[in-house]
């Protein structure tokens, strides 16, 4: 069974990926790590999600599963932002054990991932970031249940940027940023310099575009509530990333330092102490919301 980080930079061709930002002047092809392959099928696992495609406003189908907890009205709805490796047919694995606690779980694959269609690129996943709040936004309203939208590394701050951006945010209860960060340049600059050496940390960013970055709208999650979650020993995003993003955020917001902690391992596919107190602040917040 074949599972990568959910962050999944890869350094194997991080050192191609600088030579590319360097000659094109893009930085996706070392944002995005998208595969076309099936990891682990949800069937095989005991679920059966139901499997819709969306169209955006190009035209492009976006692929989304919903997980929904069986017999059962779901007390919430929890949005899905994967990480940038990979497709959702690895990443669902890490928040499903939450449908078993009576959340639903719907998670979609940016474009160039799995059976989304086009190519990986910021600007166009992040119009489809919007258009699939919207999506979820109406369906909770349909259900009559708040919505939650929980956001994994790179997909942290894409679900970042996208409800920092929106003005609507009814029944939005949550934001979860798991091993994010607040600017692009940043984080890749602390990658660079734990591959390279110095200079060329400084380097790459400096040329990464900080263009649609998180930080500059973590202000304007408020006044739905934030949660920033980071492990202290996390190798990939590392924490003063994630202090950053906190820091640029409003009231209300909560931050969770996990001791020890790597890269969005902390829940342990909900049998960690963590995954039970999240569970509980889960349970706590919707205790109290109000249509």
């Amino acid at each position: 069974m074949k599972l990568a980080s959910p962050m999944c930079i890869n350094f194997k061709y991080f050192y191609y990926s600088i030579l590319i930002l360097f000659l094109s002047g893009s930085c996706s092809s070392m944002l995005f790590y998208p595969t076309r392959e099936m990891y682990i099928s949800p069937e095989k696992m005991g679920f059966r999600p139901e499997k819709i495609s969306l169209q955006m406003k190009d035209g492009t189908n976006i692929k989304v599963w919903i997980f929904k907890p069986s017999r059962v009205k779901a007390k919430a709805s929890i949005l899905q932002f994967h990480g940038n490796g990979d497709n959702m047919s690895s990443h669902y694995i890490s928040l499903v054990w939450l449908v078993e606690k009576g959340y639903e779980l719907v998670i979609w694959d940016y474009r160039g991932y799995g059976d989304s269609e086009g190519e990986a690129e910021k600007e166009s996943i992040l119009e489809d970031s919007k258009e699939i709040l919207k999506f979820q936004q109406n369906r909770a309203k349909e259900l009559g249940i708040p919505w939650i939208v929980y956001g994994q590394s790179m997909g942290g701050a894409l679900a970042i940027r996208a409800v920092g951006e929106i003005q609507n945010k009814e029944g939005l209860l949550l934001v979860v940023g798991d091993g994010t960060f607040a600017y692009y340049s940043h984080v890749a600059k602390t990658v660079a310099e734990r591959v390279f050496f110095f200079p060329i940390g400084q380097l790459v960013g400096f040329f990464f575009s900080d263009h649609l970055s998180p930080g500059e709208v973590a202000d304007q999650i408020s006044p739905v509530k934030l949660l920033v979650v980071h492990g202290t020993e996390d190798q990939i995003v590392s924490y003063p990333n994630g202090m950053e993003l906190f820091q640029k955020a409003k009231d209300p917001k909560i931050f969770w330092e996990i001791k020890g902690g790597g890269h969005l391992d902390w829940m342990g596919m909900g049998r960690s102490d963590g995954a039970k107190n999240f569970l509980k602040f889960l349970e706590e917040l919707v205790s109290h919301w109000t249509p």
